[in-house]
């Protein structure tokens, strides 16, 4: 348990409080002093009226787990022979009039009644220091001594309410309306804290950072765990040649393939271990064709992607590895354009090569092979994707906008609406700017370590995670597009400037909620609970049909001008 103890300076200097903590119950309950900090330092009472007023202090309760412990904090004033206790727990219970009264306190001066209710009203309102009934109030206070009582309810009164209180530092400015004598106190006391909230920072870093390691020890030991798993899984499937279930499997791949076994496991789950065994000495064969002689495309396009393919990656461009690494990836594209006559090369599968060879220690020819699987197996296609018409890529953005409709209504309007607006400037609409690239580079454009999350998941399950992610990208970024949709910021250039920040990697890749895999991935399934293939499917559908009619309308219409050239007669 941690508690926190604190109260403000009391307009009387001659009271004497002391804060006590109270523990009530549970057997072998005890208090660790090592994370209790005081002022002065060599201070180890619990019970000290050397505590600093206004300052917070953390006291670790330690008790055995079937123990009950009750935590209190307790007020113990004295003013000459007279002695109150007041416990915060029956304050809030009882009211503080009634402890008071009860206490015997309450009867040495009649007349202090009417201020107890004051202050008791100000224990569910605060008030405002500031306006003109707080003014009258501290004069009142300052005009006649107060008595015990006044200055036991004023200390609890700024203990109890936290939520009212003044940043710490602000707490002790100087108040217009004391002495110089209390000016000058305060100031000090400023000072002390100060001083104090350094101390205690040094404290809380420490705890922090002991908090951490527990963390990081726990996650070590459940990543052990998840990794055995995976070892009884490969060995069944190199028994049997196939997953042991595929619930089970999908259940796995979603908590992360440990990186130890990722690269087994990517090859088998795409079947390009096959595509290997079946193709024995092929990519050898491609790989030493010669590239053709002058600037031919599509090798100039690769010589000028390969530099700019994850510049910041030491891996491909370190000054070790710069030579070998680049060839490699080089190597690999150009065998895939002698390969496959109809794709060639699209620019974005560098991004997606290079992004295997880096994730996962492959050799070149199983790089090859996992590139042609995602061109040709049915659960991927990207054939259509990197092909020339780009059609998957639109198929993407179209069926993306259809879910953002029914996930994101309120981001869906806005774009709806600023794609009426700009409908010149945006011919295919807002989500056309970003789409594209998002889906070309597969997501290798995120963290590292999120990237291979999602991957993980792409090759057992599809393209449906690549709308998840999406929809989780436009979930937090949202805000920003919405602010910019109006008729003014669109005028300006904003909204169109907001779109083209959203095609950047840089921008999307310093996202901060690519901090944790675990959490990135559990909240993309939490937003994106109701997504199902059927929908998916069915928006697919829509869109091909769309295709079809407008594919249909421009023959038409080219049919109808041929027929009039040929009927037009001759001058």
């Amino acid at each position: 348990w941690l508690q926190e103890m604190g109260a403000q300076p009391s307009l009387v200097n001659d009271l004497s409080v002391a804060v006590q903590v109270v523990v009530e119950g549970g057997d072998g309950a005890k208090i660790e002093d090592s994370c209790f900090t005081l002022e002065p330092a060599d201070s180890k009472s619990l019970t000290n009226s050397g505590i600093v007023a206004g300052k917070k202090y953390r006291l670790l309760i330690t008790a055995g787990k079937e123990s009950k412990v009750n935590v209190d904090t307790k007020f113990v004033a004295s003013a000459g022979n007279q002695k109150i206790v007041l416990k915060i727990s029956e304050i809030q219970s009882k009211g503080l009039e009634g402890l008071l009264k009860s206490s015997g306190a309450s009867k040495e001066r009649k007349p202090e009644a009417k201020r107890i209710d004051t202050l008791n009203s100000q224990l569910a309102s605060p008030p405002d220091r500031t306006s003109s009934e707080g003014k009258a109030g501290i004069e009142d206070a300052d005009s006649e001594k107060p008595s015990m009582i006044d200055s036991v309810a004023e200390s609890v009164l700024a203990h109890t309410r936290v939520e009212s209180r003044l940043p710490a530092v602000e707490m002790y400015d100087a108040v217009p309306q004391l002495d110089k004598i209390d000016q000058k106190k305060h100031t000090q006391m400023k000072s002390q804290l100060r001083d104090g909230m350094k101390d205690i920072a040094v404290v809380m870093n420490n705890n922090n950072k002991s908090a951490q390691s527990a963390v990081n020890a726990k996650k070590k030991k459940r990543d052990f765990r998840r990794e055995m798993k995976w070892v009884e899984m490969k060995k069944y499937y190199e028994k049997h040649h196939k997953w042991q279930s595929s619930q089970k499997l999908k259940e796995r791949v979603r908590k992360g393939i440990p990186q130890s076994l990722r690269g087994y496991a990517w090859l088998r789950l795409m079947g390009a271990d096959k595509k290997i065994i079946e193709n024995r000495g092929l990519y050898q064969k491609l790989s030493l064709v010669p590239k053709p002689d002058g600037d031919v495309e599509p090798f100039r396009t690769i010589d000028r992607d390969v530099p700019r393919t994850f510049p910041d990656n030491t891996y491909l461009h370190g000054d070790d590895n710069k030579a070998s690494a680049a060839e490699r990836l080089r190597e690999v594209l150009y065998a895939y354009v002698h390969y496959d006559k109809q794709v060639q090369y699209c620019q974005g599968m560098n991004l997606v090569a290079a992004f295997l060879m880096i994730s996962c220690p492959f050799q070149n020819e199983e790089v090859f092979w996992m590139l042609e699987r995602l061109c040709h197996h049915p659960d991927y296609y990207l054939q259509a994707l990197y092909g020339p018409n780009l059609e998957l890529a639109f198929e993407f953005e179209y069926v993306l906008k259809k879910l953002v409709k029914s996930f994101l209504p309120r981001l869906y309007k806005a774009i709806k609406k600023a794609d009426a607006h700009l409908g010149p400037m945006l011919p295919f609409g807002s989500i056309n700017v970003f789409a594209p690239k998002w889906v070309i580079s597969l997501w290798s454009i995120l963290p590292s370590n999120c990237a291979v999350r999602i991957w993980d998941i792409f090759f057992n399950e599809g393209h449906k995670i690549l709308y998840r992610v999406a929809l989780y990208v436009l979930m937090h970024t949202q805000k920003d597009i919405i602010a910019v949709s109006n008729e003014k910021a669109m005028e300006s250039g904003d909204y169109l400037e907001m779109l083209s920040m959203m095609k950047q990697s840089d921008y999307i890749a310093k996202l901060d909620i690519w901090k944790d895999e675990d959490a990135m991935v559990h909240a993309m399934f939490k937003l994106t609970h109701g997504l199902r293939n059927g929908a998916i499917a069915t928006h697919k559908k829509r869109f091909w049909k769309a295709k079809k009619k407008e594919q249909l309308e421009l023959e038409i219409k080219e049919n109808r001008s041929k027929k009039g050239q040929k009927t037009k007669p001759k001058k």
